[in-house]
């Protein structure tokens, strides 16, 4: 073919002291290192194609990848159950031991970085900030299972123009001197209220309404009246079946 023979032919040389030769040999270096560049790259996405498309082997899954959450933000401002018509003294809902509406503690899983959260409200008055130097409690401490319903009662409580009074909450278990030693205060998933301009069997009502899983309308001997209300670990967490009556 004619148009072969236009095809100027690529320059040599014998000898590297010659006219151009590093600059024809830099031209083939060059050459060869971006030729062997395009073929690792080719060679690597022929290799990550298969990966991908290949199925995982017998009795597994594929990797599933995280999908965002479609779940709504919890309603903090409105009731999520009914009032009690009456909630005296002494009384608690539902009716039978804690142990079967917020179930037992558990200090061998509790976690008190992972578990507990500081609670901060403005409208909130806490023991804690009230005591004495030398006192170390902090009232702010609550189990994350907490937070809801706490926040949900802080509003309903704010509809009526009463003030939240935080008398015990988290209590370290080397520490406590009060609470019983199972008490679910030790793992931040109960909490002592009283309010300022609502009474104490309103609070109650509401307490049950923002969602607490036991509220007791406490009347103790050794300490004032107040309310001691507890929350379940998780949703799903498993309670201790009920005795046969």
């Amino acid at each position: 073919m004619l148009f072969l023979n236009k095809i100027p032919k690529p320059e040599t040389f014998q000898d590297f002291g010659e006219p151009n030769a590093f600059k024809i040999w830099m031209k083939w270096a060059m050459a060869a290192a971006v030729a062997v560049c395009a073929g690792g790259l080719l060679i690597c996405a022929c290799i990550e194609g298969c990966r991908k498309e290949s199925p995982p082997p017998d009795g597994q899954k594929a990797p599933e990848t995280e999908t965002p959450s479609t779940e709504p933000p919890p309603d903090l401002h409105s009731p999520v159950r009914d009032a009690p018509a009456s909630f005296p003294p002494d009384s608690n809902l539902p009716r039978g031991k804690e142990i079967y509406a917020s179930g037992p503690i558990d200090l061998e899983t509790f976690d008190p970085k992972r578990d507990l959260v500081r609670f901060e409200d403005p409208r909130v008055w806490f023991e804690s900030d009230h005591d004495g130097p030398g006192d170390d409690e902090d009232d702010h401490l609550i189990h994350r299972a907490m937070e809801v319903p706490l926040r949900r009662l802080v509003n309903l409580l704010d509809k009526k123009g009463g003030t939240l009074k935080v008398q015990d909450a988290f209590r370290h278990a080397d520490k406590n001197r009060i609470h019983m030693a199972r008490s679910l205060h030790c793992e931040g998933r109960a909490v002592d209220l009283t309010s300022e301009g609502v009474s104490l069997s309103d609070l109650a009502k509401l307490c049950w309404q923002a969602g607490f899983d036991f509220v007791l309308y406490e009347v103790p001997r050794s300490s004032g009246v107040h309310l001691h209300s507890s929350v379940k670990r998780a949703p799903d967490a498993p309670l201790p079946p009920r005795p046969a009556k």
